[in-house]
């Protein structure tokens, strides 16, 4: 029998993958609404975890990750992103903690403020410009606080080569574009860190496998902006790309003053060398996804 792990947002864009990916490895149970459990309520949570006592750790991967709609619920305690992101993680954290099971704790580059032109690194003290990283950051301090038993992974920018309904990455949009030569202007002054969801399922499967502990980037090894990131797939997956043209973050700003992070490079040097494994490049992760596209 394969090893048992309760996942938490399995069916969302990253959790749809991995579950795919690690199907192998692994049996999963998919904690989420669907199967009648609301983790913002402690005791369905700790039922969950009564229920199937063999499990031998568990992926928190559930948030609501819509920055819109945080913004519009900024300083609202009560509201449903601060519930999903803050207390659905404290009862995941105390009860894996109560029973005494590993966990992995998903984060973000967006608990940065993204003023720092060089790469962030797990050294770098956060500072959250908005509600969504605010509250990803209370994640991450309620992991440390009711678990000694824990990855916190920051993973940053997911590109795949699945496309799930109504979970569309950046690069299917990119890709959307492209085939129906739409014109789009994308930030040239903004920076970005995309991360192969492949590369991540494997970090996921060492960590699991070998309990590793505490806070890393689990991010990709290219820093790009938006529009250079497009060219790219344009280049890639032999489309014309001159529909794609540089825009501006900061004249962005003057018509739509919701606090965005400007630079997020983000350093993955500890993870390399703490797992012994190399993240992709963008070049190279957009190879692998055109491959598994059927070459499109």
């Amino acid at each position: 029998m394969k090893p048992k792990i309760l996942g938490t947002g399995l069916s969302g864009l990253v959790g749809s993958r991995l579950t795919r990916l690690l199907a192998d490895d692994f049996e999963f149970v998919n904690l989420d609404l669907k199967s009648g459990v609301d983790i913002t309520d402690k005791d369905q949570v700790f039922e969950v975890f009564k229920t199937h006592s063999d499990i031998i750790g568990v992926v928190h991967l559930a948030a609501m990750t819509d920055v819109s709609r945080a913004y519009q619920e900024s300083g609202d305690k009560s509201g449903l992103v601060y519930k999903v992101n803050v207390v659905g993680t404290e009862n995941m954290a105390e009860a894996a903690s109560h029973f005494n099971k590993y966990l992995i704790h998903i984060s973000t580059d967006f608990v940065f403020d993204g003023a720092k032109k060089t790469p962030y690194t797990e050294d770098d003290q956060p500072k959250p410009i908005e509600w969504y990283g605010q509250t990803k950051l209370w994640a991450e301090e309620a992991v440390q606080d009711k678990h000694n038993n824990y990855m916190i992974a920051r993973i940053a920018f997911p590109i795949n080569a699945d496309e799930p309904a109504g979970r569309q990455d950046f690069l299917h949009k990119v890709l959307d574009w492209l085939r129906n030569r739409e014109d789009r202007s994308l930030f040239k002054d903004t920076i970005v860190t995309p991360t192969f969801i492949d590369d991540m399922a494997q970090i996921i499967n060492k960590a699991i496998s070998n309990q590793v502990t505490g806070l890393y980037h689990v991010t990709g090894s290219t820093y790009i902006s938006p529009y250079n990131f497009a060219r790219r797939v344009a280049k890639i997956f032999d489309f014309d790309g001159d529909r794609i043209r540089p825009g501006s973050f900061k004249a962005y700003l003057k018509v739509d003053p919701r606090p965005r992070q400007q630079y997020l490079a983000i350093s993955n040097r500890k993870l390399e060398r703490d797992f012994d494994f190399q993240m992709s490049t963008l070049d190279l992760a957009l190879k692998m996804i055109k491959w598994q596209m059927g070459g499109i």
